[in-house]
């Protein structure tokens, strides 16, 4: 146990190493390449901290497992939208830049309301996967389009080579996933050494496992007040794992859909992707205010993997 426990706080500690390379060598990539930082949060860094999702959610569906799949990729975006914007919220005021109010923040609802419709007759097909991936197309070509047309040539050029503030990004990135896993396996031999039940450590510890690297990250953007990657991280990785690890789950084998997730965790992703999107449209900075209600959404989804909840499609009619 005391082994776990010293091996709990390594991870938790590299962890936060991790994070903080990370969002120091977003700025120096961002300068070579003449864009602003939301850019290279949204093509890199997102992709790159959802490897968690895809490796999990990959092997899940590939050994039969279509629940934990879906339900992997359902919860997790469900934490990173609710509790880690909430908990970054809670230490400072987020100020979203209105590119993400416009453009993020939409395809985040967009994506999720896709992943429902074509999940309605109870099943994610191997065409549905090919939608989902080709989806993500256009949010890409968007983001690059609109990269492009803002390049600064004359920007300040950062010191060092480009290369090796590349490469330390992408380590930190992988350090965060290995960190994560190594915190994630021993909290759960701590939990089970301290008798919590196993359901409530699939819900704590699997769903925030996972979202583990967009946690660090984002906490570590808001501590240097970054607003643009503390959001960007949160909906562009959400963006990532609902189009493209799903997609790529679905034509690994088609995903059945429980009632469950179809009745309640879906329409509950979409109904606070549109909560935040409101809270961001009639004010540029997300309060504190607005971040408890975040966080009683999240306590509302933890507690329906205990109670069984109204189906919310019954409920609107569909």
């Amino acid at each position: 146990m005391l082994i776990n426990l010293a091996l709990f706080v390594v991870g938790i500690a590299l962890l936060w190493l991790s994070s903080e390379v990370v969002t120091r060598k977003i700025t120096p990539i961002a300068q070579y390449f003449g864009v602003n930082e939301l850019v290279v949060t949204v093509l890199g860094v997102s992709v790159l901290s959802s490897l968690p999702e895809l490796t999990i959610s990959g092997f899940a569906i590939a050994a039969g497992h279509s629940d934990i799949s879906v339900g992997n990729v359902i919860g997790s975006n469900f934490v990173t939208l609710t509790f880690v914007t909430a908990v970054c919220a809670f230490i400072r005021p987020i100020d979203i830049h209105e590119q993400i109010r416009e453009r993020e923040s939409s395809w985040m609802i967009l994506s999720a309301s896709l992943v429902m419709i074509l999940s309605m007759d109870g099943l994610l097909s191997r065409s549905d996967g090919l939608i989902l991936i080709l989806a993500y197309v256009p949010y890409i070509v968007t983001v690059v389009r609109k990269a492009m047309l803002e390049k600064d040539e004359h920007r300040e050029k950062p010191e060092g080579k480009i290369w090796l503030h590349a490469l330390l990004a992408v380590l930190a990135v992988l350090g965060i996933i290995v960190s994560a896993k190594l915190a994630l396996d021993n909290g759960e031999r701590l939990g089970l050494a301290l008798g919590i039940p196993a359901v409530a450590l699939g819900v704590i510890l699997f769903a925030f496992g996972t979202s583990l690297p967009e946690l660090a990250i984002s906490l570590a953007a808001t501590f240097r007040k970054k607003a643009d990657v503390t959001i960007s991280e949160v909906y562009a990785s959400n963006i990532f794992t609902q189009l493209v690890v799903l997609g790529i789950c679905a034509l690994i084998r088609p995903i059945a859909i429980s009632a469950g997730i179809l009745g309640f965790a879906m329409p509950f992703l979409i109904l606070a992707a549109v909560v935040i999107q409101i809270f961001i449209t009639s004010g540029r900075i997300l309060s504190r205010r607005e971040a408890v209600i975040l966080m009683l959404m999240y306590g509302i989804f933890a507690v329906s993997n205990f109670v069984p909840l109204p189906s919310l499609t019954k409920i609107i009619g569909w």
